[in-house]
């Protein structure tokens, strides 16, 4: 079973529809993690079950929408679990791709990404163009591999990625096939982000003993 997880704050939903009209066709259900006020009513997908869970706290600690998501599709069986940006555009054939070579190397996690391929199998400082990325990368389901929520902005895709090398490695294919439509835009546009990330920059260097990229 192949799942995928995409938080959402419910207002770009023609953004949100890009994004899971191109990864429905890849897997067997999509959890659609909603964090809007009044909350979002999604059209059917034949190719995939939708299931949206509501959870309108805010400030949003996108660690723990990303672990109610990904508890849910570990529930459901998934053997292999997306986790998306609501405005992340996989390519056709996304999925199959990364999850081809996290099997032929055994890997807990995987995206695309890089500027050539490589294999992380121990935690470290990794280059910006050889790191997991955020938006849209796969973990393998035996883990059961959570978010840390203390990191609430930034940091949780880094910190999955070090879990993930701990349990056997982090791939990371070359190229990007995946659109992503706004990069950072909610971190530069809300001042309240802005400071969070640097908590959970913190954060994330008290747990680990290091940055997860260069200064």
């Amino acid at each position: 079973m192949r799942w995928a997880v995409v938080p959402t704050r419910g207002d770009r939903l023609l953004v949100l529809d890009q994004c899971l009209a191109a990864i429905a066709p890849q897997v067997d259900g999509i959890v659609v993690v909603d964090n809007s006020n009044d909350g979002i009513v999604l059209r059917e997908w034949p190719t995939a079950r939708c299931v949206v869970l509501h959870e309108p706290t805010q400030p949003p600690n996108l660690s723990y929408l990303w672990n109610l998501g990904l508890k849910r599709a570990y529930q459901e069986h998934a053997a292999y679990v997306a986790v998306l940006n609501d405005d992340a555009v996989v390519s056709p054939t996304w999925f199959q791709d990364v999850v081809t070579v996290m099997n032929q190397h055994r890997c807990a996690a995987g995206s695309f990404g890089a500027r050539s391929f490589t294999i992380h199998g121990t935690p470290g400082v990794t280059a910006l163009s050889q790191r997991l990325a955020g938006y849209a990368f796969i973990l393998r389901a035996v883990w059961n591999l959570l978010a840390d929520e203390q990191l609430q902005w930034w940091c949780g895709d880094n910190d999955l990625d070090m879990q993930a090398r701990v349990c056997g490695g982090t791939v990371v294919l070359a190229g990007d096939p995946v659109k992503h439509l706004f990069p950072d835009k909610s971190t530069r546009e809300n001042r309240a982000l802005q400071l969070r990330a640097h908590e959970d920059m913190r954060l994330f260097i008290e747990k680990w003993g290091f940055r997860p990229w260069p200064a």
